[in-house]
């Protein structure tokens, strides 16, 4: 199966994704300790733009295989994908994207 994006939205692959993090002590702490967490992921797939008030298409500005960064705590939505975990967003989620 394969997901084709509408307007602006992204699917993307995160790459660090750590619900918890475990102290040398053994403490569990949970990601809310985290609050200002970058997560990477990459782009898998994306829309064609969203529409501007005058009809114009406002093109997307990532692209497919980009690696970006977003807020952890971000608008989106996981879904399973052939049993992969991917993150469906809006492209106004990307705070970055990484470039070698």
């Amino acid at each position: 199966m394969k997901l084709k994006p509408v307007n602006d939205k992204i699917v993307v692959i995160p790459k660090n994704i750590e619900d918890n993090t475990v102290t040398e002590g053994g403490i569990i702490l949970p990601d809310t300790i985290q609050d200002g967490s970058l997560l990477e992921a990459e782009v898998i797939s994306i829309g064609q733009g969203m529409y501007s008030a005058n009809g114009t298409l406002i093109p997307m500005v990532v692209e497919t295989g980009d690696t970006i960064l977003y807020n952890k705590h971000a608008q989106t939505q996981e879904y399973k994908l052939n049993g992969r975990e991917v993150v469906i967003m809006s492209q106004n989620e990307v705070l970055s994207v990484l470039e070698d």
